[in-house]
């Protein structure tokens, strides 16, 4: 069986939902392609996530145009943070910002990816112009009038324009020979929730130590953060085995003093960290677009943000070249899109990359430069309003 569709989509997560969506609404027909569809439909009031995301004001301002934060809004489980807070375990350095102090209601949102998710699925339900196959693509051609998606039951999707969402480890990129420049981080990310002695008071947490990262994204709930702990490879397997209550006994030797003693909600799930650059964005009839194109290390809570400015900034290329009937698949009417995204994800993955290697180790010179570096910044407010503005993107 043969479909025709606009843009079909491979990858039904956070970035690929909110492509479709916001797609829909420019009279496009769409398809897109996921096998775990089913996970979407059902959110238990009950069961707290996982995985949580820090969502800045340019996603916000996404979801509002989509037509899908109101609804998140209503399920009351965005947590807006007021505020952050850095710190260096055993050392001076610190940085602290509150939102009032920059004129702003917030510094952003904490949302579980499965909320997100479940809300997104929802309204691409409801559009009559998207559909959904639960069937993964197994093969894929790049023609001159068209893209060909083979799915593994044998259905044929064409499409102007594929689109591939479908994480880090794509297969969309892998299959079209598209190489990726990597960096390893030599860190991998132990991921819960916890509940934790000290309300959170809408404030993300930050705290360094000489062999990783532990950050506390605050929840819904005032004692409830989703917690991402970033450390060695052999540390972090270690993280993952021992009891919750060895767990919990060495996260409040490092932290007890910012959010008191923690207990564990979920299971705790353990990802390799590794920077990746896709050589290129675009091609003829494709375009790569979230982890796909890109990964950055999770310490500022960007790499969803890159994702969902991809998919806005496509969408906005896309609807443009609808409106004067260009042909959305050349990859000639999309340099000016891959030009933008390149740029700004190289500064973000330059600037994750100089935090992170000033961050590792416990150096005297290195110590004594992050503690000159961050107390000044935390004591110049123009600059701190900078640099809240850009991770803001506003």
């Amino acid at each position: 069986m043969k479909f025709d569709f606009d843009v079909a989509i491979i990858g039904g997560g956070l970035v690929g939902l909110a492509t479709a969506c916001a797609l829909s609404q420019c009279d496009l027909n769409v398809a897109v392609i996921d096998t775990k569809f089913a996970q979407y439909t059902d959110l238990d009031s009950d069961i707290i996530g996982v995985r949580a995301s820090a969502i800045n004001g340019s996603s916000q301002l996404y979801f509002a145009q989509i037509g899908v934060w109101d609804d998140l809004c209503t399920s009351q489980r965005v947590q807006a943070f007021t505020e952050i807070g850095v710190w260096e375990k055993d050392g001076q350095a610190h940085l602290s910002a509150h939102a009032q102090d920059f004129g702003y209601q917030n510094l952003g949102y904490i949302i579980e990816n499965h909320v997100m998710s479940h809300y997104l699925y929802q309204y691409a339900l409801a559009c009559s112009n998207i559909r959904f196959f639960s069937y993964e693509a197994v093969n894929s051609v790049l023609n001159d009038d068209y893209a060909s998606l083979t799915l593994a039951d044998n259905t044929i999707l064409q499409a102007k324009l594929v689109i591939g969402a479908d994480g880090a480890h794509s297969w969309l990129r892998q299959q079209q020979k598209i190489p990726v420049i990597e960096r390893d981080y030599i860190h991998h990310a132990v991921i819960t929730t916890v509940t934790t002695e000290y309300r959170h008071q809408s404030c993300a947490k930050q705290i360094f130590y000489p062999n990783g990262i532990i950050a506390f994204l605050p929840l819904w709930q005032s004692n409830k953060s989703c917690l991402v702990w970033s450390t060695k490879p052999d540390k972090a397997s270690n993280l993952a085995s021992i009891s919750e209550i060895e767990f919990a006994n060495e996260l409040f030797a490092l932290t007890g003093d910012k959010v008191g003693h923690c207990q564990l909600i979920n299971p705790r799930m353990v990802f390799p960290l590794k920077a990746r650059f896709a050589k290129c964005f675009v091609k003829h009839r494709l375009v790569l677009i979230g982890d796909a194109a890109h990964t950055i290390h999770p310490l500022a809570g960007q790499g969803v943000n890159l994702g969902f400015q991809d998919s806005a900034l496509l969408v906005a290329t896309i609807k443009d070249l609808v409106a004067v009937n260009k042909d959305i698949g050349l990859s000639k009417n999309l340099q000016a899109y891959q030009l933008a995204r390149r740029k700004d994800t190289l500064v973000m993955l330059a600037a994750m990359r100089t935090i992170q290697d000033m961050f590792n180790g416990d150096l005297l010179l290195k110590k004594l430069l992050r503690t000159i570096g961050m107390n000044a910044v935390d004591h110049c407010s123009p600059l701190k309003k900078q640099l809240i503005k850009y991770a803001m993107h506003i």
